[in-house]
């Protein structure tokens, strides 16, 4: 099967490189961009348009895999088109209208600070505290940092000359019609809002069932990486 691999706003293509080898073992056809704006994708003004992209990868239907932010593109993408999203798996998904307790809006507004003062690592370091479990592997934080640093450095230079393009009816008004097979996933150590947001989705789409990861937090596919692609070859298969 033909599988896309979305990543989150705090990672790049990286982030799925366990997630990469084990479905490419198990024969399955995987794409992994970079989306625009992180990695070595650059972000143009004066509109970026994160669901035309994702579809531009798309030949023919397949399972589409998004984490966090890459979930909400994952999810728009199989609103707007159905016919492209066979398959749909949604790690700790964000969406717009996600409501941020104080203590995250405290961690966005320490990052900006840090961004502010030119501290790209150290707002990098503050991210990667803020979205990881507490026990994450040293290796695991220094990745998701140079990841977020990446992410800065090629979104900074454009700060508020881009404007993101998104479907005109949003994919959370119409959760109930998006009848595509669905996985959930959230780690036990993610954000409590990350987590009633996994169940509010998964409860409203017609076909998902939710699956919880022991230990992991916003990455599983970096903390929790066997479990992960368990859940992943079970599903796809």
């Amino acid at each position: 099967m033909r599988v896309l691999l979305l990543h989150a706003g705090i990672a790049d293509r990286r982030m799925w490189a366990r997630q990469i080898a084990a479905l490419e073992a198990a024969g399955h056809r995987v794409a992994a961009p970079d989306l625009p704006g992180f990695g070595v994708e650059p972000l143009v003004p004066p509109t970026v348009d994160y669901v035309g992209f994702a579809a531009g990868l798309l030949d023919e239907p397949g399972a589409v895999v998004g984490c966090s932010f890459g979930g909400r593109v994952a999810l728009e993408l199989a609103a707007a088109r159905p016919d492209l999203v066979a398959r749909l798996v949604l790690v700790a998904p964000g969406l717009a209208s996600t409501e941020w307790s104080e203590e995250s809006q405290a961690g966005f507004a320490a990052e900006e600070e840090l961004l502010e003062r030119g501290d790209l690592d150290g707002a990098a370091r503050q991210q990667a505290a803020m979205w990881l479990a507490p026990d994450a592997a040293a290796d695991v934080r220094e990745l998701t940092e140079a990841m977020t640093v990446r992410s800065y450095e090629q979104q900074l230079p454009v700060d508020g000359q881009v404007r993101g393009v998104w479907p005109e009816v949003s994919a959370e008004t119409r959760l109930a019609e998006l009848d595509v097979p669905t996985l959930v996933v959230v780690g036990d150590a993610d954000l409590p809002e990350l987590h009633a947001l996994a169940e509010r989705i998964a409860g409203a789409l017609p076909d998902a069932k939710l699956q919880t990861i022991p230990a992991a937090g916003h990455l599983p596919s970096l903390e929790r990486p066997d479990e992960l692609n368990r859940l992943l070859l079970d599903f796809l298969q």
